[in-house]
């Protein structure tokens, strides 16, 4: 008969080995999934999105961390060469923070940049600054990778049946596209944007209505410049700005069906300008479900989206929650082709 020592003895082993198949099952598990990091650098703001995909459906990606800093690199575009490197200094501390998040994940990291940054790179060699000091490449983005790889986001999340208008309304510049065939074409982009319309018609303490009026002429001039496309009852809009609009309708209303949340008619798009445009500026960031780093932009933006469904005859917008940064994690990950 074995003793009480052996049979506790025997017991601590079993115990043991059990926990040992725990652990290989877990890591089994975990082996099927893989991180992914990118950081966007765009116009307006600095933001990492790390993603988890299955190495089942690499087509699959779950956001499981993001974070976001309002920088503002449209600023430095019209500024001194010295000047533009003295921001980018300071964007190497928000980029090397977020570099540092990306490991605690053990995640693949890409580091992308948009319009602004395409404007600043024309004076700075931006590649070898962001080689030597952060030990990562940067990939910047032309104006028509910035659309397709948003588009490919939106499309992915949203999945429409038929032709459709889509537009991405950035800091620095707006691209559109038509997603017709399963196929992402006519990619268009112009330099306007938020930040830089911001800029450039609006300054005081309460918006004018002359100030407005002048932005409106100005984006519907610079549309009359590039816009070819037909006439849809309904468009995708893409973007911090346009994210920001359906988190306003939400928190605006009393009543807000699921189904529908995402979405807003031309005649509500206009009651919420009009609401904006009526505030001082100083008190704009106390406004419901308006995100406060937005309050000097939100106006200028939806101006954007305004003239976009007019000249589209839009009754309404659908707002997707992904874009660039899926698009381009997608990509990297499956074998789509692009144009």
């Amino acid at each position: 008969m074995p003793s009480k020592q052996n049979v506790a003895s025997s017991n601590l082993v079993s115990r043991s080995n059990f926990f040992k198949y725990l652990q290989l099952k877990w890591d089994k598990y975990l082996n099927q999934f893989e991180n992914f990091a990118v950081i966007d650098i765009g116009s307006n703001s600095v933001a990492l999105s790390i993603f988890r995909s299955s190495s089942k459906s690499k087509k699959t990606l779950i956001n499981i961390h993001s974070k976001k800093i309002y920088f503002g690199l449209q600023n430095y575009v019209n500024s001194s060469k010295d000047e533009k490197l003295h921001a980018i200094i300071k964007l190497m501390d928000i980029v090397m923070g977020m570099k540092k998040i990306s490991k605690e994940y053990h995640a693949r990291l890409k580091i992308i940049a948009t319009s602004a940054m395409r404007e600043v790179s024309k004076e700075l060699d931006i590649k070898n600054i962001f080689l030597e000091i952060i030990r990562t490449e940067i990939k910047i983005l032309s104006s028509k990778q910035e659309g397709y790889y948003s588009f490919l986001g939106a499309i992915e999340k949203i999945k429409p049946k038929k032709g459709i208008l889509l537009f991405d309304l950035g800091g620095g510049s707006l691209e559109t596209g038509i997603f017709d065939n399963k196929k992402i074409k006519d990619i268009e982009s112009i330099i306007l944007g938020s930040l830089q319309l911001k800029i450039k018609f609006f300054s005081k303490d309460k918006y004018t209505s002359l100030e407005i009026e002048n932005c409106r002429k100005y984006i519907k001039g610079k549309l009359e410049e590039f816009y070819k496309y037909d006439s849809y009852n309904k468009i995708i809009g893409i973007g911090g700005t346009v994210r920001n609009l359906g988190k306003i309708k939400i928190a605006n209303k009393k009543k807000q069906s699921s189904k529908n949340k995402l979405e807003i008619t031309k005649f509500g798009l206009e009651k919420i300008i009009k609401m904006i445009s009526k505030y001082d500026k100083h008190k704009l960031s106390n406004m419901k479900g308006l995100n406060p780093n937005r309050s000097d932009t939100i106006l200028p933006g939806l101006l954007v989206v305004s003239e976009i469904m007019t000249k589209s005859k839009a009754k309404k917008l659908q707002i997707s929650s992904n874009g660039l940064r899926e698009g381009y994690m997608l990509r990297s990950n499956i074998d789509i082709p692009y144009f």
